[in-house]
């Protein structure tokens, strides 16, 4: 399958517009099976079709799951998911630290083929410290060691580390494969115009293998976000294990969402 990760700047490009469309000429054009998106936002007018994770989803013919970090009247802010797979849960995780900008990670749990693979998208703070705590919470048994023993996992965002040397990208690949050192293509991602710095990544537990990694710099991906695109392809491993139905979670800070069949 092929997993793009994008933090997408409030669907602005480059020349100031706001361009849903051009996000989503993006994201076919690689093809993705699997997108994770930061800063997903919109002011939402008459004729916008709800939340901005659903217009998009709309423009791709994929499935979407919205986790807004902020909502102000009518605008809101945050991390989608879009999905080639039927989404069968969502739960949002709120990540904030006290007097910096919300911040937070979605999780859906997707139902490819045999497999139920579990998808997080994040979107880490600024401040070093901060990253630090959000980073331990994403690690915590509340996050990513409740799904454990479900495998297979995916992370991917924007996690604003600056050097893959720095605590919150270390800590990471304790626990998960760093899929761009795995292919060997550690490419920049920001800023798009000239990038410098890999803020963008994504990470696999072990039920997959990662065949191929790789940092979108098509014009058009250049012009539609100060972030350029990560895409991934990997693989499940048959020997992945299949785990139960998700179950609903009833914890602090934590939202869970059911989807129903039908």
């Amino acid at each position: 399958m092929r997993i793009l990760t994008w933090n997408v700047h409030g669907l602005v490009g480059a020349d100031g517009r706001r361009d849903p469309e051009r996000v989503a000429r993006v994201i076919a054009d690689a093809r993705a099976d699997l997108v994770g998106l930061q800063e997903v936002g919109a002011q939402l007018v008459d004729g916008d079709a709800g939340d901005p994770a659903t217009v998009l989803g709309a423009l791709t013919g994929l499935e979407s799951a919205f986790g807004p970090t902020i909502r102000r009247g009518r605008w809101t802010y945050g991390n989608a998911i879009l999905s080639r797979h039927p989404i069968e849960a969502t739960r949002s995780y709120d990540l904030s630290v006290s007097g910096r900008e919300p911040r937070g990670c979605l999780r859906a749990d997707l139902a490819a083929g045999a497999a139920r693979i579990h998808f997080f998208a994040a979107h880490l703070g600024l401040d070093r410290g901060e990253r630090r705590r959000q980073a331990a919470q994403l690690l915590s048994a509340d996050i990513l060691r409740d799904t454990a023993l479900a495998h297979p996992l995916v992370l991917v965002g924007d996690f604003n580390a600056w050097s893959s040397r720095s605590a919150v990208p270390r800590w990471l690949r304790r626990q998960l494969l760093d899929c761009a050192a795995a292919a060997g293509s550690e490419g920049a991602t920001f800023p798009a115009a000239f990038p410098f710095l890999r803020l963008d990544r994504a990470y696999v537990d072990g039920a997959f293998e990662v065949t191929g990694c790789e940092v979108v710099r098509s014009r058009v991906a250049r012009a539609a976000s100060d972030h350029l695109p990560v895409l991934v392809e990997a693989t499940v491993r048959p020997s992945a294990p299949r785990p139960p139905a998700a179950r609903p979670l009833q914890a602090a800070g934590v939202v869970t969402t059911l989807r129903t069949q039908g």
